[in-house]
């Protein structure tokens, strides 16, 4: 029966979602700047002569690509930390309901509610 076994740590989910957000901060943060230098780069640095030309033909539509898939990344992970800290909050609240449950479950059957239930057993009968 252990191998049916779901173990949900809504602490740790809660924890998990900490350092996403963390990061993703500092990564929005990152192409936000990356994209601004870019943007600032109207003068062109590298020329309009024909190497220039066809270094921005292959920077600047990779650069733009980099800049779209970091937005992506960043939206990701924020929503994937909200994601995590809503999982914790479902799982608390399942488990106090099925508490509340099974305790009321318990007293009807003769066990006492005082010890909060055992997972759905018949109480403290001997």
């Amino acid at each position: 029966m252990a191998e049916n076994t779901f173990i949900v740590n809504p602490d740790g989910l809660q924890t998990a979602s900490v350092p996403l957000v963390a990061l993703a901060e500092r990564l929005g943060g990152a192409f936000k700047a990356a994209a601004a230098r870019i943007a600032a780069d109207g003068s062109k640095p590298w020329g309009n002569d024909k190497p220039g030309q066809r270094f921005a033909a292959g920077y600047v539509p990779v650069a733009e690509d980099i800049i779209k898939a970091g937005s992506g990344i960043n939206e990701v992970l924020g929503t994937s930390a909200e994601n995590l800290r809503t999982m914790a909050k479902v799982f608390t609240n399942a488990n106090q309901a099925a508490t509340q449950i099974t305790g009321r479950l318990n007293g009807q059957l003769g066990g006492t509610r005082s010890r909060g239930g055992n997972g759905g057993g018949r109480g403290g009968r001997a």
